[in-house]
């Protein structure tokens, strides 16, 4: 009995792709087409976002800790 495996593999490889599709929270940002002037503004934007994260956690932690 010859079984070809395309199928299986096929049908395990697009629900993979399917599920990476839709698993991710938020698309992910196109720097490769991005001038480098656009991408150091994304990246300073990333930068920022992150400290003001990382600062409102601290916020948080000094408050509780009282």
């Amino acid at each position: 009995m010859n079984i070809k495996p395309f199928f299986p593999v096929f049908i395990v490889l697009v629900v993979t792709v399917i599920y990476a599709y839709y698993a991710m929270e938020e698309k992910p940002e196109k720097a490769m087409t991005a001038t480098p002037k656009q991408y150091i503004k994304m990246v300073e934007e990333k930068k920022a976002e992150r400290l003001k994260k990382r600062d409102m956690a601290d916020t948080e932690d000094t408050a509780t800790s009282h």
